[in-house]
């Protein structure tokens, strides 16, 4: 069970860096932006592929609704976090 918190720690690492060069590289990013652009990333890329994956193993719809709706919350909490830190 370690080795899969750090791995899901490294993984959330990962996405905060890749949305915290977006955020960057769009200058001037308010709290409502990083908002915009957390959804933005948690439907465009998150659900997407968690989409594909569950749609070949065949899980019930619920499951997929309760992981898909936690990333794309998280990649909302991420974009509102990054947009105002300073």
């Amino acid at each position: 069970m370690g080795a899969k918190l750090i791995v899901t720690l490294v993984c959330n690492l990962i996405a905060a860096i890749v949305l915290a060069r977006v955020i960057h590289q769009l200058h001037g990013v308010d709290l409502l932006r990083g908002l915009k652009i957390g959804a933005g990333v948690g439907v465009g890329f998150c659900a997407t592929a968690l989409t594909m994956t569950y749609l070949w193993q065949s899980p019930p719809r619920s499951l997929w609704a309760i992981d898909t709706g936690y990333h794309i919350v998280g990649c909302i909490i991420m974009g509102a976090i990054l947009s105002v830190w300073r």
